[in-house]
């Protein structure tokens, strides 16, 4: 059984037994939806511009405002840069890298995995990536393969976001099971920040929503991906991109601090025709809302006398 075809060309997964849902989109390979069925709720986060067609608009003077503009949430996979624009020898990159920009190819597909693979053209490297619909919520498989006989170096950063669900006054998040600040809105403030902390060892990270019982778990190598970025916004960007209107935070494993160290693309190395692995997991528990308990009057408490 192949995937079925979503919204906007994206493939559509489902978990063995049913429990949740996962929307791919070729554009990035980007899971752009993560659903628990019996409840209906949405994981991640979704913008209400994510199916706009951008073949005829007008670019933006950079690609750090043209990706702002796009951006529609869910999971990218950031390589072979992750950040601001930058020049490595006498090669551009874009923000956040060329793959979350190309269009990968769909190699293979049933109904609740696809592969996906794109040969980048700013570095010699080729990325294949296997999307997997599981019991506990998705994975991601990713093979990065140098396909020169040159020494690669490069940055990898995972970036899934998880939207409105999971952002209230009492959420909370965990590194290695270690509270972590955050910044949460209390009623209708705004709150918003960005950190980059060390996860070597610690190669998990909760979100929890305990009023709307959700909790997430992001799942990486922490060898390979030693720190994590955690970036929030909820409604504190009044004006572009967001106008006000986002909640969001993001989990995201990476492999080098956000701001750039040394002259080179990344930390990470490839000799000529290696590969290298990863794999990532966000698991997901969704408390399902259960009947109102009905109200004997044997058992009411009564007025003393």
């Amino acid at each position: 059984m192949t995937a079925a075809a979503g919204t906007g060309g994206r493939l559509r997964l489902r978990s063995p037994g049913g429990e949740h849902a996962v929307e791919v989109d070729p554009t990035g390979a980007r899971v752009a939806s993560l659903e628990h069925t019996p409840t209906g709720t949405e994981l991640l986060l979704r913008l209400p511009w994510e199916d706009e067609d951008w073949s005829g608009a007008y670019p933006s003077s950079s690609s750090n405002e043209e990706w702002h503009r796009r951006y529609a949430g869910g999971w990218h996979t950031l390589v072979p840069h992750a950040g601001d624009a930058r020049t490595v020898d006498g090669v551009e990159h874009p923000f956040h890298g060329e793959a979350a920009w190309r269009r990968w190819r769909v190699v293979d597909q049933d109904a609740c995995s696809c592969t996906l693979e794109v040969v980048l053209r700013t570095v010699p490297l080729t990325l294949r990536r296997t999307v997997r619909a599981t019991p506990a919520g998705v994975e991601a498989v990713q093979q990065v393969v140098n396909h020169s006989p040159r020494t690669v170096a490069f940055t990898w950063t995972e970036h899934p976001t998880f939207g409105g669900a999971l952002a209230g006054p009492g959420s909370t998040v965990s590194l290695g099971g270690e509270p972590v600040e955050a910044a949460f809105p209390l009623g209708s403030e705004p709150a918003g920040g960005f950190r980059s902390l060390r996860a070597r060892g610690r190669g998990d990270a909760e979100l929890r929503n305990d009023a709307a019982g959700i909790v997430v778990v992001v799942r990486w190598d922490p060898d390979l991906f030693p720190y994590l970025h955690l970036w929030q916004e909820h409604r504190a960007t009044a004006g572009f991109p967001w106008y006000g209107t986002v909640d969001a935070v993001a989990l995201e494993p990476a492999c080098r601090p956000y701001d750039v160290e040394g002259e080179a693309l990344g930390p990470l190395v490839l000799a000529g025709g290696e590969t290298m692995t990863a794999r990532f997991e966000i698991a997901a528990t969704v408390r399902r809302p259960g009947p109102t308990p009905p109200t004997h009057p044997h058992h009411e408490a009564k007025e003393p006398r």
